[in-house]
């Protein structure tokens, strides 16, 4: 029997291998004139993460797996935008994510009548985290296939982490909330200066490129550092380009309620397009 969605996704790639061969000979290296280019590029994120919060003597540190964030993300953007005229030009960049969890567990207790004497604690957990980078370009170096900014500005990280807990006690068969349930929010932010640059490589005269990025910064305070990388494979067309690559950053955040510091990476996709 054919399985009709089977080739429909045969036909796509087929369509889209023909295409990007169809454009190969399309210069991915953005050309440099007095007019105005601009350009948006909506991602797809799937990173895995690692953070470390410490307060007074006390460290905890948690991995989740790319799966894990999947499936706890409630809210999610990755976006950048670009605007250049000559060599000079801006670049804002956003992640954002809102991830949450709950858990809960019972404690039965028997008793002599068989009625349901238990203890019940719940809790439920939102972690809000935003990364707002903004800088200034400057085009560096530009060839047929080579085109390299140096960019510099600064990066704005809050996060955000509120827990909610409850208990109840069941006695003979009664329920007495335990109070006070507890209900907590705090939020860890900076602002760090960066530098570092982004740019891309032509691939042996064809439409794909080897897209890259890094910058490095650091904010007030012993703890306040940022980092962030990325580097992997594209291929342009006449509206813009799309590109797979692996993207990784990290930060550092110092409070008076407790020291962050948080890993995210992993692979991502992207579409930009150019107006």
């Amino acid at each position: 029997m054919i399985n009709f969605k089977k080739l429909l996704i045969i036909a796509s790639f087929g369509v889209a291998a023909s295409t990007a061969f169809a454009e190969g000979a399309m210069n991915p290296i953005p050309v440099i004139g007095n007019d105005w280019r601009f350009s948006g590029t909506v991602s797809g994120w799937a990173p895995a993460s690692w953070t470390t919060a410490s307060a007074s003597r006390l460290s905890k540190t948690a991995d989740s797996s790319i799966s894990d964030n999947l499936n706890s993300a409630s809210a999610f953007a990755f976006l950048t935008a670009e605007a250049h005229k000559g060599d000079w030009g801006l670049v804002a960049d956003l992640v954002y994510s809102q991830m949450g969890g709950s858990g809960s567990t019972t404690k039965y207790i028997p008793n002599k009548d068989d009625l349901p004497n238990s203890l019940y604690a719940g809790q439920n957990t939102k972690i809000k985290e935003t990364v707002l980078t903004f800088a200034g370009t400057y085009t560096a170096y530009r060839s047929d296939n080579v085109y390299l900014d140096a960019l510099a500005g600064v990066r704005y990280i809050s996060l955000t982490t509120s827990l909610d807990a409850n208990a109840k006690l069941t006695v003979d068969g009664s329920t007495y909330p335990i109070s006070p349930s507890l209900n907590k929010s705090f939020t860890n932010q900076t602002t760090d200066a960066i530098v570092g640059f982004k740019g891309r490589t032509r691939i042996a005269d064809s439409s794909w490129f080897i897209p890259y990025y890094a910058d490095i910064g650091k904010g007030p305070g012993s703890n306040t550092t940022t980092w962030q990388t990325l580097v992997g494979v594209g291929n342009a067309y006449s509206w813009g380009d799309v590109t797979l690559s692996y993207r990784a950053m990290y930060f550092g955040l110092d409070s008076r309620v407790a020291a962050i510091k948080s890993l995210t990476a992993g692979p991502q996709i992207s579409a930009t397009f150019n107006f």
